[in-house]
């Protein structure tokens, strides 16, 4: 059995989620599927996270086992012909036995992109959430900063979490200006149920005035859910790469 690794891009607008469940049509399935049309086999595929319905993957990295003949790195074309065109596989190739998507990954990064407007611009519905409070940027960049390092982000986690440990390590927290849109980038070892989202909405109150630097400190030492950002919607958020 070989063991192939998947570079996967998607649109999540339409999907509920990346793995699979009983509610909806999710990327996991119909990327199942596609498989075994393209190689005659049941996979399952192990994939690096789960994203959430309604958010993007630039980059989502699969990995699943076959037998089949066609080339590792040719499955990517064999793949494509059988899903939608919001999903894509980009690139394919055989890796080592011991490989898997989530367990050998070392870190993710994510962007969230926001629009500064009166107006969000057609063609990024569904892409960029609209914000019409005006930023103080010099706040946000001294807030993303403090977001780095390790800390205890349970004031950053949705309920429903089955995660045993809450303390995670940020490596990079920054933004970047592109006219009126703004692209966050987020990097750590790994990520609490919607704790992207959530951070994203606690930096955008403290650099509007909502909330403060002060409370930013207090709950990354472990501080109280009610007291951060509300959780963002998933529109704007991406999977942008995984670390091995």
């Amino acid at each position: 059995m070989k063991n192939i690794r998947l570079d996967v891009s998607y649109v999540g607008t339409s999907y509920c989620g990346f793995q699979r469940q009983k509610n909806g049509i999710t990327i996991q399935e119909l990327l199942e599927k596609a498989i075994f049309q393209a190689t005659g086999e049941k996979s399952t595929t192990y994939m690096s996270g789960r994203t959430d319905s309604g958010v993007h993957a630039i980059c989502q990295v699969v990995n699943f086992h076959t037998s089949c003949t066609i080339p590792p790195d040719k499955m990517y074309i064999a793949l494509n012909q059988f899903l939608p065109n919001d999903i894509r596989v980009m690139k394919s190739g055989e890796v080592p036995a011991y490989f898997h998507a989530r367990k050998s990954a070392k870190s993710k990064t994510y962007m969230y992109r926001i629009y500064l407007g009166d107006v969000l611009p057609a063609l990024d519905d569904n892409r960029v959430l609209l914000v019409k409070r005006k930023i103080d940027f010099d706040v946000l960049s001294t807030a993303c900063k403090m977001i780095e390092g390790e800390h205890d982000f349970r004031a950053f986690m949705s309920t429903g979490s089955s995660a045993t440990s809450t303390i995670r390590t940020i490596y990079d927290c920054h933004f970047l200006r592109r006219d009126s849109y703004v692209d966050f980038y987020i990097t750590g070892n790994g990520f609490l149920y919607n704790m992207v989202r959530i951070i994203m909405g606690t930096l955008i109150d403290i650099s509007t005035g909502k909330s403060t630097i002060d409370t930013l400190h207090h709950l990354l030492e472990g501080g109280d859910r009610k007291n951060a950002g509300k959780t963002l919607p998933p529109h704007a958020l991406y999977l942008l790469s995984v670390g091995y």
